[in-house]
């Protein structure tokens, strides 16, 4: 637990200088919780504590309340990682490695099957599309000497929709797929399955900025 603006540091990855940083102890009767405030909150209450070691143990309960209507909830790790920037002891042992990554997703993330690492956008759930729309989506440039389809699973009741080359259909779905123009319905589950484990994932915010770098909007229509 910390202050809102100690959590607001948290936010931008930030740190703070050594003596920013004060652990206090709120000691109730029944029970103790601690919480990070900034050395200047700490003085500007006046709050009167006992201290053991770098701990400000409070026991008066208008100073424990003040306190507590500075405090703002977040991710344990986030935390720890910030002590770690700012030379403070974490709750939980942080490398620096780990603390001063920067990265969108942590080296040492973990994440669910199903989703995937985008450097831009952290983890995502992916959405298929053909080669060549992929390699302009990694080369940050437009879609170029390929037609675009934009494919509807008709398969389920959302008919969600995706991007594909005209190319990659036809060598995925055969000369008899139905490609005709710049739109294909799907309701065969088994062509649309095929279809679906051929593509390559991407990030559908990455091919969402590429489409309309080439011209083209979410609904098929320019942008």
């Amino acid at each position: 637990m910390t202050s809102e603006r100690v959590h607001a540091r948290v936010r931008v990855r930030g740190q703070f200088a050594p003596g920013e940083l004060v652990k206090v102890s709120l000691d109730r009767p029944k029970y103790s919780r601690e919480m990070w405030v900034l050395r200047a909150e700490f003085d500007e209450l006046e709050v009167e504590a006992s201290f053991v070691g770098n701990v400000a143990h409070v026991t008066a309960f208008p100073k424990i309340a003040a306190l507590e209507r500075l405090r703002a909830y977040g991710c344990s790790t986030c935390v720890d990682e910030l002590l770690v920037r700012s030379g403070e002891t974490p709750r939980e042992p942080r490398s620096l490695q780990q603390a001063f990554d920067t990265s969108v997703v942590a080296a040492d993330a973990t994440r669910s099957e199903g989703f995937m690492r985008c450097e831009l956008h952290g983890l995502i759930s992916p959405v298929p599309t053909s080669p060549d729309i992929e390699a302009a989506i990694l080369s940050t440039d437009g879609i170029r000497d390929c037609r675009v389809v934009q494919v509807t699973d008709g398969t389920t009741r959302h008919e969600l929709k995706y991007w594909f080359s005209e190319a990659f259909l036809h060598q995925v779905l055969g000369p008899g797929g139905g490609v005709e123009d710049s739109a294909l319905r799907i309701a065969d589950e088994e062509a649309f399955r095929m279809l679906w484990n051929a593509g390559e994932p991407v990030c559908r915010y990455c091919l969402r900025e590429t489409l309309k770098r080439s011209g083209l909007g979410d609904d098929g229509t320019p942008a």
